[in-house]
């Protein structure tokens, strides 16, 4: 008996997804993506937070490094051109000019230079109040914090700084409300920190009411 033939699928399936499969992966892929997009772009804001913190950390240890070395700090309302930061680097108590994460990132980088015999600054730029710097002025205690500039802060809520006093700020400029607001949970907690978009005069990070979603942020580091 001769053998029989085995039988062969005269069909075979076509390569490639159906049009139900590409429509299931797809479902997939827009479920992934509303779950982990915001996930991923919340971590970069909080390492944004952290690393801004990080620098004024940084700062402060500086400037009370400097005061303890040479008694005080220098006012930065004499010129200008003058960033406290730059005589830090000068001094090489800070590795790098101070800056930020989160504001405007400034371009310029200049360094000016102070001489504490006749107490002058040089050089440095010409555009330095448009820039993320560190400052020491005279204190104003009459001014709410949100409207000083720097020269006051209600550490307490409640208490200003005293007259006269020198006061050493962290200044990061074009700070959009979210990062401000973040900023300031992160140094100050919810105690110290108002509600998203309004201005922040209590704590150590105060600021005016956001105008077209950004505003100038002013960190407290020291008064004497």
């Amino acid at each position: 008996m001769k053998n029989m033939p085995i039988p062969v699928m005269s069909q075979r399936r076509q390569s490639g997804f159906s049009l139900v499969e590409m429509i299931g992966v797809l479902a997939i892929i827009a479920i992934l993506a509303v779950i982990i997009v915001p996930k991923v772009f919340s971590t970069i804001a909080s390492s944004r937070i952290t690393n801004t913190a990080s620098s004024i950390n940084a700062v402060k240890s500086a400037v009370a490094e400097y005061a303890g070395k040479y008694g005080t700090i220098p006012l930065t309302t004499t010129n200008a051109i003058a960033r406290l930061d730059d005589l830090l680097f000068s001094e090489q108590m800070l590795e790098t000019r101070f800056s930020a994460k989160i504001g405007t990132v400034a371009t310029n980088y200049n360094v000016a230079t102070y001489n504490r015999t006749t107490d002058v600054w040089a050089g440095g730029n010409a555009g330095t109040t448009a820039q993320s710097r560190i400052i020491c002025i005279t204190s104003a205690p009459a001014t709410a914090p949100s409207a000083a500039l720097g020269a006051n802060y209600r550490l307490t809520g409640v208490t200003n700084l005293p007259a006269s006093a020198r006061v050493v700020s962290a200044v990061i400029m074009g700070v959009t409300a979210n990062d401000a607001r973040e900023l300031s949970l992160r140094i100050d907690g919810e105690i110290g920190s108002t509600a998203l978009g309004a201005a922040d005069d209590i704590g150590k990070v105060v600021y005016a009411t956001p105008a077209n979603g950004v505003t100038n942020v002013y960190i407290y580091l020291a008064h004497q």
